[in-house]
């Protein structure tokens, strides 16, 4: 066999078409790299989260004083079945709907900070040095921002973005705060 039909590691590596080679088994070396221990990261303000996203629109903003909860995976039969955690949800909208007030048209995305309270059972040094983190728990800021928007639009298709933080607080102190951003000229889209 000649040198010339022989795949080395280099030619592989350099070869035009090599993320489509097939049935080609070589082990790459990686460098190894040191785990570092992962670092407390502290929270930005919310205040520069909003000034770097907002730019050309406007804003309304309000504040749900209840502690912020995910929207529960519902069926059917939740039309008629009093199970409470839907029961919950739907105090919970109904307090959302309550602190909007009559929304701006033009709506296109939201902004929402959770405020979510930290365990009664963690040791005070613990909640001291939590305490404005980020939450990296239950429940989903995915589903968080659902459950807002559900309770805020009758069809939520029509909002283009929507971008969640979650961060610990002290007990009686949970809330949700909510920024609506929405364009007052409808032509600068």
């Amino acid at each position: 066999m000649s040198n010339r039909n022989r795949w080395t590691l280099e030619i592989l590596m350099n070869h035009p078409k090599r993320d489509s080679l097939l049935g080609v088994n070589t082990k790459i070396q990686q460098p190894s790299i040191a785990k570092e221990p992962e670092k407390q990261i502290s929270a930005p303000a919310p205040q520069s989260l909003i000034a770097s996203t907002v730019n050309h629109c406007s804003r309304y903003s309000f504040v749900v004083a209840a502690n912020p909860m995910g929207k529960p995976r519902q069926t059917h039969s939740d039309i008629w079945k009093k199970r409470p955690v839907v029961i919950r949800y739907r105090k919970y909208c109904d307090q959302i709907r309550a602190a909007s007030g009559k929304l701006p048209d033009n709506v296109y995305s939201i902004i929402v900070f959770a405020y979510i309270p930290m365990p009664e059972s963690w040791p005070k040094k613990k909640r001291a040095e939590m305490n404005g983190q980020f939450h990296r728990q239950k429940p989903d800021v995915d589903n968080i921002c659902k459950g807002i928007l559900d309770a805020l639009f009758k069809d939520d298709s029509a909002i283009a973005g929507c971008c969640g933080w979650k961060f610990w607080c002290e007990q009686k102190q949970e809330h949700a705060e909510i920024h609506v951003l929405y364009l007052q000229d409808v032509r600068s889209i």
